[in-house]
């Protein structure tokens, strides 16, 4: 046998001020073998926003299963009407999951359980890339999940803090934070989340450089805007910040890029696991 411990985070999302998501169990799926449920009495319900910068939250915390290979993660969300929902400026607005009913969120990537061990995996929920808000749901909103799993040892974080005379060089930023992008892969060109090549509406992620994650800075007891974004496999990536960042409603609604304006790190960063790479700007 083996021991599973799953906690859950996630990366910013602009426009609203908070997103809750209600679920009713956890599945894990072993290779040839049947899925195993975990099923939450009561629901969990969790604000994705609160869990950024390395916070999680627990859906599994020392759950027993076979020791092996594994094929897939779902978490089963609760499909009651209201039981997920947006707030934005305009009020509480409806969350609409179309996989919800029939899959969940299901994540198909294969893990390992060690026999006899202890295996801590983290789905890192990317809601920049996730939540939209489509003309005809209005003023509703719309998940498209895109999620990560992530294994706890094999990630590393970077953070850093932004100088004065940095953000005030940036026309655009003004008492706006500044948002950061990370991108696999050094000597990356920046890009959003949602920019479609000119003439197209190609919404495919793959289409153009998007970024893996973001992180919003803020300010720190020192006045600074500081900033960390937690599980990044280790490796090397190409760091670069914005103060006008993704509006994924805008992109979703209209099929044009955001008039985004990025300042990139001059160097390559590399992500070590267990450490914290400074990057400041």
């Amino acid at each position: 046998m083996s021991t599973l411990n799953l906690g859950l985070t996630d990366a910013p999302v602009s426009g609203v001020s908070k997103v809750w998501i209600q679920f009713t169990g956890v599945e894990v799926k072993p290779a040839g073998g049947n899925a195993i449920d975990f099923m939450f009495s009561p629901e969990k319900g969790f604000d994705l926003l609160s869990l950024q910068e390395g916070t999680t939250a627990t859906f599994l915390n020392g759950s027993t299963v076979p020791a092996g290979q594994y094929e897939w993660v779902r978490l089963m969300v609760d499909t009651s009407p209201g039981a997920s929902y947006v707030m934005d400026s305009t009020g509480q607005h409806d969350l609409t999951i179309p996989s919800g009913a029939e899959t969940g969120l299901k994540l198909i990537q294969g893990f390992t359980m060690p026999v006899g061990g202890v295996a801590n995996f983290t789905v890192d929920f990317v809601l920049s890339k996730s939540l939209i808000a489509p003309q005809g749901l209005s003023p509703d909103y719309l998940l498209k999940p895109v999620l990560r799993l992530l294994d706890n040892t094999q990630v590393g974080t970077i953070s850093g803090t932004f100088m004065a005379s940095t953000l005030s060089a940036q026309s655009n930023c003004g008492t706006r934070p500044p948002v950061v992008y990370v991108y696999t892969g050094a000597g990356v060109q920046p890009d959003d989340i949602y920019n479609p090549p000119t003439g197209t509406t190609d919404m495919d992620p793959a289409s153009s450089a998007e970024p893996l994650t973001t992180a919003t800075a803020a300010l720190n007891s020192m006045n600074d805007y500081a900033y960390s974004m937690a599980f990044l496999p280790a490796g090397t990536y190409t760091v670069a910040f914005t103060c006008d960042p993704d509006d994924p409603t805008v992109d979703e609604d209209t099929l044009t890029p955001d008039p985004i304006h990025f300042k990139i790190y001059p160097q390559a960063v590399a992500v070590t696991t267990n450490m914290t790479t400074t990057v400041n700007f």
